[in-house]
This record gives C-alpha cells, sequence and structure tokens, in this order.
C-alpha cells in the first residue's frame, strides 16, 4: 500500500486526506502526519495503517479534550465523561488523559483549588457543599478532603447570607421567627452548618436592624 496523496483539507488546512493507491484512506491530523513522517511514495505496512488511524483517534480526544478544558479547568473524570460522551473508546480515552497529564492540563488537586476559590469569590457555600459538588465531579475524596476545609465558613456564611438577609428585613412585617427560618434554611442549603447558620442569623438580624435604628428582636 503506497501513499499516492497528501492533500491539505479545503475548510482546515490543519487536517491532511490521505490516499492510498490512488483512493482516499482518512482525513488526519497534521500532527500526525508530520509525527509519523507521512511522505508521498511511502509503502504502508498494516502495522503503520493501524498505528495512524489509533494516532488519529488519539489526537481527535486530545484536541476535543483541549476545547473542553478552554471554558474553564476540569476534573480529569469531567474530562472522561465528557470524551464518553463523544464515543470515544476507553483505551483511547485513557491514552488521551495520560498525554493531558504530561502537558499538566488535567489535575485534580488544582481543580478544587480553582473551583473553592471561585466559589468563595462569586458564590460562597460552606465546606459540606463545596466537598460534595467536587465529589459529583469525580474528584477523589482524599483530594477534597486535603484541598477544602472548613476554617473559613463563618466568614462565607456572613458573605453568602447577607444580599438574603436584606431582601427579608426590607419586608415591613418581618419578624425574627420568620426571618431565622427563611435565612437559615438559605444557609443550610449553601452547605453551612446549624451552628453557624444560626449565629450567622443573629448577627445579620442585629446589624440590619441597628443599621435601621430598630431594637435587636433576636436577642
Amino acid at each position: 500500500m503506497k501513499i499516492t496523496a497528501l492533500e491539505p483539507q479545503v475548510n482546515n488546512v490543519e487536517r491532511i486526506n490521505v490516499y492510498v493507491d490512488g483512493r482516499f484512506l482518512l482525513g488526519a491530523s497534521a500532527t500526525v502526519v508530520l509525527q509519523m513522517g507521512l511522505e508521498l511514495g511511502q509503502e504502508l505496512s498494516p502495522a503503520q495503517m493501524e498505528e495512524l488511524r489509533r494516532e488519529e483517534a488519539l489526537q481527535q480526544a486530545v484536541e476535543r479534550a483541549y476545547n473542553y478544558l478552554s471554558y474553564r479547568p476540569r476534573s480529569r473524570e469531567e474530562v472522561r465523561r465528557y470524551l464518553r460522551r463523544k464515543e470515544t473508546a476507553p483505551e483511547v480515552i485513557n491514552a488521551a488523559l495520560e498525554r493531558l497529564d504530561r502537558l499538566e492540563l488535567v489535575d485534580d488537586h488544582a481543580f478544587a483549588s480553582f473551583w473553592a476559590e471561585n466559589r468563595e469569590q462569586f458564590s460562597p457555600r460552606g465546606a459540606r457543599a463545596i466537598k460534595n459538588e467536587l465529589r459529583m465531579k469525580g474528584v477523589e475524596r482524599e483530594v477534597v478532603d486535603e484541598m477544602v476545609s472548613d476554617e473559613k465558613d463563618e466568614e462565607l456564611a456572613l458573605r453568602a447570607g447577607r444580599n438574603k438577609a436584606l431582601s427579608l428585613v426590607h419586608n415591613p412585617t418581618m419578624d425574627f421567627v420568620t426571618f431565622r427560618t427563611r435565612l437559615g434554611s438559605f444557609l443550610q442549603r449553601r452547605g453551612f452548618g446549624y451552628q453557624i447558620a444560626t449565629r450567622t442569623v443573629k448577627a445579620l438580624w442585629k446589624e440590619l436592624k441597628s443599621e435601621d435604628g430598630e431594637e435587636d428582636q433576636g436577642q
């Protein structure tokens, strides 16, 4: 089997149409063509044909993963699930993840740190909620426990609850019992424990009612 043509595709010059014995064989990434040193007139053995197909499948998987990772960091399991949805063969997924490992593009420690920092900045949640989110994304429990702690939960609960508390106290009929029930439930849904939620409710009630010049009914 002899390569008789290597033609750039019309719509994507980064892909090459490979012709063998005058017939179209497959489209391949220019990277794969260069890596394998393919050239006109070259004889291809069955083993080389199989290697070409294997390398092309791997390159496609890696390029899909690059695109998926370009939007935000992902956990290893998220990348695996994404490639599986694209009907990528299991052995190709494993090879693609190994290549991404070498390029330091998948790292669950770095991903867990990114996720926790992003939540802290834009949507504060308790450590319990963040740990649950990370485990749902396939991060191993040992990594989650190492990277996420509850030392900032008190501060984050105040930040998470303040806007909600403001919307509640602006209701002229709001009393402390109703405020405590609604804000406490909100904070617990955000992953904060009962004790922190209780302290946060009292602190925000006192703070906001003091600003309004009203008596603290929560004492």
